[in-house]
């Protein structure tokens, strides 16, 4: 699997499937542009007038300036609907994307924006006051023809900026009735507002709502991306369990929620997390060897074992603390060369497959590090791949089935981070560490397909 970034933000469908994606877009008569990407079922940057015209909303709504603007000069408690196609309705796990403004400015206002299912269940909603930006996943349930308070959704308060644009970021799955969501600052140094999983009522995606509830105040939209994920699991994980091993990237660095912590909530998954800060796969490592968080697990075994390893190691190897060694030519845990790299990931695997014989191991290789040497990144990744191959280890290739090179500077600043913001990872990290956009467009759909792959 190979997943593409026609923006580098958002990860698009495989080739694999584009036959597929081309039918769904021949059914799909929305705002698509005609050279949308596989998967893509929307794709709407509003530097044109949109057809249907202003997105589809019968009132209240203008593309103007290269942005649609809604909620222009509607009365309170007012709504303007779009209802998407049947096609999007069909859809069982989505991911969607969008840029949101406002300029209400006047205490006691308030506009914002709601999705809704065909039988107005609430999914999602974001709206702001003069001070405060308001989100929200549960609420009563609404034909959307008026937006009483009575009706409003059950709020969520942050603090706003109202200079700001907003990055929505969603993923709903409706065989689970679940939503992940994040909503940042859209700029260079973004600052995450709220993340995280809530269970919806919804069962699918049918009308996005402008909606007047009090007051006066003009919204943009900008940038609005609708798609139906490459490696949807579609409910095949829940229940499932898994362990999780290996460093820094696998134990979130300074945040709780690292890459599996947000696979497992999105599917619905039990976790159970081992990795260190530090661990490493080698003979030595700031936090130990992952074969020791391996031999202190659980004896229960998982359906899955997940682990990462080598960004540690490839800086040891580099200093010459260890050697990159080679793959041994048998399974006899008394050849393997404990002292080199390949001879403690094969003793790491060995014992994986001794205590969970029925676990599906899963190795996840990282994204192209611009915190490491190149050289060594590579030749630690050409002995791994060997070994997976191997021992029948299923790969979960961040490194080859992304984009995610932090060597590139803007890839660097945008999908990494250092420390907390707001209690969020920031960004313009060293390269190292994924913050909350790099896991959630790079590595949760790597690992996903890998944990469903046949």
């Amino acid at each position: 699997m190979h997943v593409d970034h026609r923006r580098t933000r958002r990860p698009l469908r495989p080739r694999a499937v584009a036959a597929l994606a081309s039918l769904a877009l021949c059914l799909v008569g929305l705002t698509a542009r005609a050279d949308a990407a596989p998967g893509v079922l929307v794709d709407e940057t509003f530097g044109t007038q949109t057809t249907p015209p202003n997105f589809g909303f019968p009132t209240g709504a203008a593309v103007a300036d290269g942005v649609l603007n809604v909620t222009q000069g509607m009365r309170d408690r007012t709504t303007s609907v779009k209802t998407f196609d049947s096609a999007v309705a069909q859809e069982r796990t989505l991911d969607l994307a969008f840029d949101w403004r406002t300029t209400v400015a006047a205490d006691g206002a308030k506009t914002g924006i709601e999705l809704r299912d065909s039988q107005g269940a609430l999914l999602f909603s974001l709206a702001a006051t003069a001070t405060e930006l308001r989100y929200g996943l549960t609420g009563p349930v609404s034909d959307s023809t008026s937006a009483p308070d009575a009706l409003n959704p059950n709020w969520t308060k942050v603090s706003l900026d109202r200079g700001k644009w907003y990055t929505v970021d969603l993923h709903l799955d409706f065989t689970l009735q679940t939503a992940q969501y994040t909503i940042s600052t859209r700029e260079t140094a973004a600052k995450v507002m709220a993340s995280g999983t809530s269970n919806i009522t919804g069962r699918n995606l049918a009308k996005l709502v402008a909606c007047d509830y009090n007051g006066t105040g003009v919204q943009s939209l900008d940038n609005f991306r609708l798609s139906a994920p490459a490696n949807a699991a579609n409910g095949r994980l829940r229940g499932r369990t898994v362990y999780a091993f290996g460093d820094s990237i696998v134990h979130g660095h300074k945040y709780a929620r690292g890459f599996v912590d947000l696979t497992a909530e999105r599917e619905r998954m039990s976790l159970t997390k081992y990795a260190m800060n530090g661990a490493a796969i080698g003979p030595v490592g700031e936090s130990g060897q992952i074969v020791t968080q391996v031999r202190r697990a659980a004896s229960h075994s998982p359906d899955y074992v997940v682990f990462n390893g080598g960004t540690n190691d490839a800086d040891l190897v580099h200093n010459h603390r260890y050697k990159t060694g080679a793959m041994a030519g048998g399974f006899d845990p008394a050849a393997f060369d404990t002292s080199t790299y390949a001879g403690s990931f094969e003793t790491t695997l060995s014992t994986m497959r001794t205590r969970w014989p029925g676990a599906r191991i899963v190795y996840v290789a990282v994204h192209k590090l611009g915190s490491r040497d190149w050289n060594t990144q590579l030749a630690l990744r050409s002995v791994a791949l060997q070994i997976c191959h191997k021992w029948g280890v299923t790969v979960a290739d961040v490194f080859d089935d992304t984009t995610l090179d932090t060597r590139v500077d803007s890839r660097r600043v945008a999908y990494t981070f250092n420390d907390l913001v707001n209690g969020y990872p920031g960004t313009g990290g060293t390269g190292t560490h994924p913050n909350i956009a790099g896991i959630t467009h790079f590595y949760v759909p790597v690992l996903t397909a890998a944990l469903t792959r046949p």
